[in-house]
């Protein structure tokens, strides 16, 4: 099977909404403005339901430092850099680095995976372009570090499991209904609540000591598959 790109997401949002017919697709400006929207749905996503918000982290006068989730590391000029990923990350876990003086093409950073994926690849991440700024989180099933997608074009693949991406058509036509108008049905409303609790349950910021919370959705309703809605 095919995994789901954006395309896909955008094109059955539409559709639950009634602004899409059945086998048509979305002419090129109604794409491009429910890609813009897609992009802010998910980026919203990090640090809300995804992680913890990342705060800034100096490293004036090192070489080499220890990531943590929650840090966001401003690497300092005048030599190459290591920042070790942090260890033993939970799903959902997130830092980010920020090329604090402008010269990474100069002095290199290296993010070293410290025993997980990044990218997808079993080999350390150099980073060599000036003022580059990246975040990564944790997916837990495949252990990689994936970097935050700030924007994603009509033809990528989403970074999520397809079992999230399944969600993600009822949370944006719930964001897009204002603009594409359509008739906003309360099973669409629901599908967009149990899509957000869906990704919280798996990726949510949880105390050390913190189990994972049930499955289910408020009064205790088992959430159904959004597959399986009109």
């Amino acid at each position: 099977m095919t995994a789901p790109v954006v395309r896909d997401v955008i094109s059955r949002a539409m559709r639950l909404n009634g602004a899409l017919a059945s086998g048509d697709s979305p002419e090129a400006d109604e794409l491009n403005d429910a890609m813009l929207a897609m992009n802010t749905m998910k980026r919203a996503l990090f640090g809300t339901v995804i992680g913890t918000r990342l705060s800034p982290q100096d490293l004036t006068g090192l070489t080499t430092a220890q990531a943590e989730n929650g840090g966001e590391y401003q690497i300092p000029g005048g030599a190459t850099f290591t920042l070790t990923a942090p260890g033993n990350p939970r799903s959902g876990a997130r830092f980010g680095v920020v090329d604090a003086n402008l010269n990474f093409a100069t002095y290199n950073l290296t993010i070293a995976r410290n025993g997980r994926l990044v990218n997808g690849a079993a080999t350390n991440l150099v980073l060599s372009i000036n003022g580059q700024a990246l975040r990564f989180w944790f997916r837990g099933d495949t252990g990689n570090w994936v970097e935050e997608a700030n924007y994603v074009t009509a033809n990528d693949t989403i970074e999520f499991p397809e079992g999230l991406i399944a969600y993600m058509p009822y949370m944006l036509a719930v964001a897009i209904v204002g603009e594409f108008g359509g008739e906003l049905r309360q099973d669409v409303i629901a599908g967009a609540i149990e899509g957000r609790q869906a990704f919280a349950r798996q990726y949510a910021r949880r105390g050390r000591n913190m189990i994972d919370p049930p499955i289910g959705v408020d009064g205790g309703q088992q959430a159904q598959q959004p597959q399986q809605r009109g």
